[in-house]
């Protein structure tokens, strides 16, 4: 009879291990499961928070490059050229980070292409400032073409964050639904343990030996669930709700900060570690919580002995006695300090974005306002001391004849003829200036109504230069500014009678092409010809190929040419060789 009765303990005993087992590896599984999910999460939280870095790093390059297209201060470029170096190295995150999402990839590809054509096109800007000033890189930025390659940034911004939303919220869901399981599989292993216990105690009065060989079996298994956790960086406790005793894993004592090893904690040790402003909101959880028979979830701060600061997020499920009131808690909790220190340097960086913003706004509107008051300096100040030299000079020469000699006469001469060229080129300093200030309105133009008028107010050049001007027409529309395209064309035609050979008569000839929505319009001269090399920089301010005394100008006319079409959103170019003339063109868009 006794023999019988030690078998059914043994087989009692074999049941309650193969159950503990079972148990042991499916809360095994289930924890490697939550540890995947929660890589998952912080996976996802890392392709969204270097989204919104790349997004802000492209603003500051962005801003740097209109800071210095303002102002022409190299101190600008630091800010944009730190923000060129930093975007290439978040693009290779984001290739790493998106290296398990194809799609997720093939966007990242596309927002790289997106933002190589931004990058280049603020590095063009910037050449243009320091090669040709402010006017010529400002045409580029007020053009729609920036604006809408960042518009398109933004937009596969916010799609490749919209998908990642998504999977992060049904990660996030998975990872739920893991722990509960996790959880759920713990109590039961717990309660297995205790029987187990239990057992063992009644068969080590049967037999020690046996007793000592399942003790050995258990504590294995335990280690194994242990392991699990610490693989996770997860702490769990049990936490007695009537004797206010809590059983720590080791992880949770070090999150804590907590020298492990202690047997038994209290509920008083873990109060004393959570920050003093967090506790009433966590203590008021964990009361909602038995209230309303539902799970723990808290996150809170943790004060370590050295003072520091973690963030830690728990799950807490309760279990219940045969009325329903509660008796214990078991859960888990992580280290989420890592992931709260980035959310809140997102939180600083949009923060100061607007502050950084507005600085920069008002920075720019004062070297708006440096510039008018330069342009009506030029336009009052100057010319009026400029007018009385040339005035008095002429005087000399009209009511003074016969007093001066040939030498004083050539003094005044050139005394106003230099008062002259002085005034031509304030002339065509404030025509420049009005194309980069002034507001055009566009509108479909008839090109061959727009040459009739360059014609009317060219006649005394023609006459005096013997220049033939064919004009082949009809010639179609455009869509332009008119009284822009007049000077542009007007300097085109006057540039093309002012540069021949001693002797040869101008002829010059006009037509036009149709290039797909655009209009290409063509300005032929027999003239000198410009060398391949210097083709560029013809459409510079002030740039001259040759000196005052064999071609007359102020080294404008083509700038001017460049700034209107520019401000139309058209190009202009030429093709040229030496000593058998030019072809200039400019081209803007069709007009229906």
């Amino acid at each position: 009879m006794k023999r019988s009765h030690s078998q059914q303990i043994t087989i009692g005993l074999g049941l309650a291990l193969a159950l503990l087992v079972a148990n042991t590896v499916v809360s095994y599984r289930n924890t490697l499961k939550l540890i995947s999910n929660q890589r998952l999460v912080t996976h996802t939280q890392q392709v969204l928070i270097e989204l919104e870095a790349t997004l802000s790093t492209l603003k500051d390059a962005e801003t740097g490059q209109r800071g210095y297209l303002i102002t022409g201060e190299k101190r600008y470029l630091q800010p944009y050229e730190s923000a060129v170096d930093k975007i290439n190295r978040q693009i290779n995150s984001l290739k790493q980070l998106t290296a398990d999402n194809p799609n997720q990839q093939q966007r990242v590809f596309a927002l790289e292409n997106a933002i190589a054509l931004k990058l280049t096109e603020l590095a063009q800007t910037v050449k243009l400032r320091r090669e040709k000033g402010f006017d010529a890189a400002q045409q580029v930025v007020q053009s729609d073409r920036g604006k809408q390659i960042m518009d398109n940034i933004r937009a596969d911004i916010a799609d490749m964050e919209n998908i990642e939303t998504q999977l992060l919220q049904q990660r996030t869901q998975e990872s739920q639904a893991k722990l509960q399981e996790t959880l759920l599989t713990f109590s039961i292993a717990a309660a297995i343990n205790l029987a187990l216990l239990a057992l063992v105690y009644y068969l080590f009065r049967l037999n020690h030996r046996q007793s000592k060989q399942e003790e050995e079996r258990l504590r294995q298994n335990n280690e194994q669930l242990t392991l699990a956790l610490d693989a996770g960086k997860m702490g769990s406790w049990d936490w007695n709700l009537q004797t206010n005793e809590v059983l720590w894993t080791i992880y949770h004592e070090i999150i804590f900060g907590y020298e492990p090893g202690k047997p038994n904690r209290s509920y008083k040790e873990w109060a004393d570690r959570v920050h003093p402003e967090d506790l009433p909101k966590v203590e008021a959880l964990v009361q909602a919580s038995v209230k309303n028979q539902q799970d723990f979830h808290a996150e809170y701060r943790v004060v370590c002995s050295d003072n520091s600061l973690h963030w830690v997020t728990a799950f807490g499920r309760f279990q219940r006695d045969a009325e329903n009131r509660p008796i214990r808690m078991v859960g888990v909790l992580s280290d989420i300090t890592e992931r709260k220190q980035t959310e809140a340097k997102i939180i600083q960086l949009n923060e100061t974005l607007e502050q950084r913003v507005l600085e920069r706004t008002t920075q720019l509107e004062e070297a708006n306002e440096e510039l008018q008051a330069f342009a009506y300096s030029v336009s009052h100040d100057l010319r009026a001391p400029l007018r009385a030299m040339q005035g008095f000079a002429e005087a000399l020469l009209e009511d003074y004849e016969d007093i001066l000699d040939e030498l004083g006469k050539e003094y005044a001469t050139r005394i106003v003829t230099s008062a002259q060229r002085l005034e031509n080129l304030i002339q065509d300093l404030l025509a420049y200036s009005r194309l980069s200030r002034s507001d055009l309105q566009l509108k479909v133009i008839d090109l061959t109504t727009i040459m009739s008028e360059a014609m009317t107010q060219l006649e005394a050049e023609i006459e005096q230069t013997q220049a033939q001007v064919n004009i082949q027409s009809p010639l179609p529309k455009a869509i332009a500014h008119r009284a822009t395209l007049v000077q542009v064309i007007t300097n085109l035609l006057t540039n093309a009678m002012k540069f021949v050979d001693d002797g040869v008569s101008p002829q010059i000839k006009v037509w036009a092409e149709i290039h797909g929505e655009c209009v290409r319009l063509w300005v032929e001269d027999n003239g000198i010809g410009i060398a391949r090399e210097h083709q560029k920089r013809i459409f510079r301010v002030f740039e001259r190929l040759h000196g005052m005394e064999t071609y007359p100008g102020t080294g404008i006319g083509l700038a001017i040419v460049r700034k209107g079409i520019d401000r139309m959103g058209g190009c202009v170019g030429v093709e040229s060789q030496l000593g058998q003339g030019s072809r200039f063109w400019i081209e803007l868009r069709r007009g229906e």
